[in-house]
């Protein structure tokens, strides 16, 4: 047993939860309601509806921090586009500038606004796809990751197969352990959907 926990001690470390014993007290999980002890579906079913939730709402905080360190190492950098400017048009706009002085400077106004407002749209475009490029970044990291811990997980489990075939457990015992737990099954769909 002692040996059990210890590897159900790294894994939890590396999940960030310690439900593990410390000076004789069981430790879980600070977010976990106190539904724990009774046996009532809906309960059950409750409590799982709020783990959920404080999973993807911790999800959501850790990408979100990430986006934003990331955009803070790598600043999105907009480069200006240089004026154009043409001399025929410096040369008539000399002659015809006394006249039109005032639908000059309205056409000037609205140029400005227009550019100012292009150069607005980059500058967001550009943010936006930087931050789509560290969210996709962010999520391979943390499939990564979880296929680690899913590596780490079957191994412990074959180890544990393997510790109970040499102390005598009946093998036909093992496996409908494994049916009725959906060890396979639960393997299968999530190697299968890491895949696609």
């Amino acid at each position: 047993m002692e040996q059990s926990n210890i590897y159900l001690q790294k894994f939890y470390t590396q999940m960030g939860h310690y439900p593990y014993p410390v000076h004789g007290i069981c430790t879980l999980p600070t977010k976990m309601p106190m539904l724990v002890h009774s046996n009532k579906p809906e309960q059950i079913d409750e409590m799982v509806a709020i783990e959920l939730q404080h999973l993807k709402t911790h999800y959501a905080d850790e990408e979100q921090r990430y986006v934003d360190q990331m955009l803070l190492e790598n600043p999105v950098v907009v480069e200006r586009r240089p004026p154009t400017t043409r001399a025929s048009d410096e040369a008539t706009s000399v002659a015809v500038a006394a006249t039109a002085q005032t639908l000059s400077n309205s056409r000037d106004t609205t140029q400005r606004q227009r550019a100012e407002s292009c150069r607005k749209s980059r500058y967001n475009n550009k943010i936006k796809k930087a931050k789509l490029r560290f969210r996709h970044k962010f999520a391979c990291n943390q499939l990564s990751e979880s296929a680690g811990v899913l590596d780490y997980m079957r191994d412990v489990i074959a180890q544990a197969e393997s510790q109970l075939l040499a102390r005598g457990f009946n093998r036909a015992a093992l496996e409908r352990m494994r049916q009725n737990f959906g060890v396979d099954r639960c393997g299968a769909a999530i190697t299968s959907s890491m895949d696609h």
